[in-house]
């Protein structure tokens, strides 16, 4: 395997994973369903991994994780301590060892009053996570969102809490959509996108 481990500090930790680490833990950046046993038990074996190599210990901890995929077909993943975050810690509380997974959506618009619709409507559903959004050459919108959401069974980012926004616009899959985004397109939000547009 060529997982990299970089330990930022006590409470957070930096996976980079290859597309054969992907393979090796069975898991699909744009099929990963985080209340499945599986998708479970790959995060806990790379954590346990990761403990081993670095002391990184979050068996006993609520964490929340951060998955970002990578153009190669790998992925980056942050995962943080929330124990040491109060605003997390508060918003987790009484969920002994839960873990919180985001990952970036990416939607395409055609026409930016369906932009500003998901934007009002997540506003209104109290959205607080990252978002950006972007004039593409075409004349199309996009906006990424950082999707964070937390089911029964201890992770997050379940689909249902998204798929409105699919009545709006189209869902982009695939690895280089970031890429593409900064070489075809004007950032209109570089963050608090949500927030910004959602108000106009």
């Amino acid at each position: 395997m060529n997982m990299e481990l970089i330990l930022i500090s006590d409470s957070k930790l930096k996976i980079m994973l290859s597309r054969q680490d992907m393979e090796y833990y069975e898991l699909c950046n744009e099929e990963i369903d985080y209340d499945s046993t599986e998708t479970r038990r790959a995060f806990w074996q790379i954590l346990d991994e990761a403990k081993h190599k670095t002391g990184f210990d979050a068996a006993e901890e609520k964490v929340f994780i951060q998955l970002y995929p990578s153009k190669e077909g790998g992925c980056e993943m942050y995962v943080t301590k929330v124990g040491v975050i109060p605003s997390l810690a508060a918003e987790l509380s009484g969920r002994k060892a839960e873990v919180r997974v985001g990952r970036v959506g990416h939607y395409r618009f055609r026409k930016q009053e369906d932009l500003l619709k998901v934007c009002r409507i997540l506003l209104a559903n109290r959205y607080h996570g990252e978002s950006s959004a972007y004039l593409l050459d075409d004349g199309t919108y996009a906006l990424l969102i950082h999707e964070v959401g937390r089911s029964s069974l201890g992770y997050a980012g379940a689909p249902d809490t998204y798929s409105f926004i699919e009545e709006f616009g189209e869902r982009i899959r695939g690895q280089e959509k970031t890429v593409y985004l900064k070489e075809h397109g004007t950032c209109l939000c570089q963050t608090d996108a949500v927030n910004t547009l959602g108000k106009l």
